[in-house]
């Protein structure tokens, strides 16, 4: 009897819904999650298929989950997510220790797939991409602490030309309010304290209703619930981020004061390429807003270096952006050439050493910005979750400003336990370039 199964899930946080999901329909037909991959007698690699370094380190993931074949208990290695989705045959024609791909929009038919895998049969479980996440459908929360990703739309329009998203996840289509409020119900009775709101595009949700809902309304249903404490927002694209939705999160406590925001560049010639909808002043004018609306607010984003066509001074447009200090938190990315996609057949790519190059020089001169963020954060007085414990007196976890996974962390020095997902007040003594550490405030009486 194979009943045994482990997932190694990689990649974005909705991918790792999606594995929540599949790891949560699995205990619920009986079989037993085991976190060794040498238990296991299933193997089930998550895997990421945006970019050439996740494309490499899902394939490596595969060929070392592989291994147990023959040097575990392993009797089954089943590939899901965007790279099964892309590159179905060449897998399965490529790695002989996998025994079935399941595609993005297949990954509730786990069981099925399973069971097809028991009788011999060896193939790829592709299509339905237009099908959607169910409230209803079991899932087992693998973030640490009472935090939860909350996916609240499947898919993406948006069309950017060096994204293969929507060709792997669909057309956008957001889940309705009744559906989203009910699973957030669920899982913050079972404990669930913070919500990081997730899809491919957050901004856009509603969009396909017609009007009846949006981003601001599924906010304003989601904040009375009782005991929920933060709702984050992830994935905002900047030509959507309306007046209303800064006055929402400037007027509600529970929505963290904190935007993740990715522009990718601020080049117009450059934006252009890349078919985004925004210009450098059309950024800017929306980064000063903000910080106008809402003083205090963290702000992070994600850019690119080596798009085709960024010669130097087109680069230079986007270190000098950076060093005028916008963000407190950046992600850099170098520019990957995925066929299928428009920007893999422009002309003027940029060489990889010149794109690291670019990339390394980017995130030198964010680091200083960020420890002048961190350092204007001294004798501040913040509300952190409490997630772990670094040594006996030494804890760690976030306030409002930290996202999980991507961001620093605030270390807080208590001579008395704090427990692991308690709310704590922590006064700032000490910054560094990306983390802070802090004590325990006792207000005086």
């Amino acid at each position: 009897m194979w009943n045994k199964v482990g997932v190694v899930s990689l990649g974005c946080a909705k991918n790792q819904v999606d594995a929540e999901i599949m790891l949560g329909l699995l205990r619920e037909n009986g079989y037993k999650i085991v976190n060794e991959s040498s238990q296991a007698d299933i193997l089930i690699v998550n895997t990421c298929g945006f970019i050439g370094p996740a494309k490499e380190e899902s394939i490596n993931a595969i060929l070392e989950q592989g291994q147990y074949k023959k040097t575990g208990s392993c009797r089954a290695l089943i590939v899901s997510g965007c790279l099964g989705e892309r590159y179905s045959r060449e897998l399965m024609k490529g790695i002989p220790e996998i025994d079935a791909v399941v595609g993005t929009g297949n990954y509730t038919r786990i069981i099925e797939v399973l069971e097809d895998v028991r009788k011999g049969k060896h193939q790829a479980y592709l299509g339905h991409l237009n099908d959607f996440t169910d409230e209803g459908l079991p899932r087992i929360i693998s973030t640490t602490g009472p935090v939860a990703y909350l996916k609240i739309a499947e898919g993406c329009d948006n069309c950017c030309s060096y994204c293969i998203i929507p060709r792997l996840r669909g057309r956008f289509r957001s889940r309705k309010p009744s559906s989203i409020v009910k699973e957030a119900k669920s899982m913050v009775e079972k404990g669930i304290r913070e919500f990081i709101i997730v899809a491919q595009d957050v901004t856009r949700y509603g969009e396909d209703s017609k009007g009846k809902y949006n981003l601001v309304t599924l906010l304003q249903e989601l904040c009375p619930i009782p005991d929920l404490k933060r709702i984050r927002l992830m994935y905002c694209y900047p030509d959507r981020i309306t007046g209303e939705l800064m006055d929402e999160i400037a007027g509600e406590n529970k929505v963290c004061n904190y935007l993740d925001i990715p522009i990718q560049h601020v080049n117009s010639k450059i934006l252009s390429g890349m078919n985004r909808d925004t210009t450098e002043q059309q950024i800017r004018m929306l980064l000063k807003s903000l910080r106008e609306r809402m003083p205090g607010i963290v702000i992070r984003t994600s850019l690119m270096v080596g798009f085709p066509g960024e010669g130097e001074s087109e680069f230079q447009d986007l270190l000098n952006f950076v060093r005028e200090g916008h963000f407190n938190h950046v992600g850099v990315f170098a520019y990957s050439r995925e066929e299928g996609t428009r920007a893999a057949d422009f002309p003027n790519q940029v060489k990889e050493s010149v794109k690291e190059e670019r990339r390394i020089r980017l995130m030198s001169a964010q680091r200083q910005v960020s420890r002048k963020w961190m350092t204007a954060r001294l004798g501040q007085i913040c509300e952190v979750l409490v997630e772990g414990r670094e040594k006996e007196g030494l804890y760690y976890g976030r306030s409002c400003g930290e996202a999980p996974e991507v961001d620093g962390l605030i270390y807080i020095r208590s001579q008395s336990p704090l427990p692991i997902g308690s709310f704590v007040n922590v006064v700032i003594k000490k910054a560094y370039d990306y983390d802070l550490m802090g004590e325990v405030y006792e207000s005086r009486k």
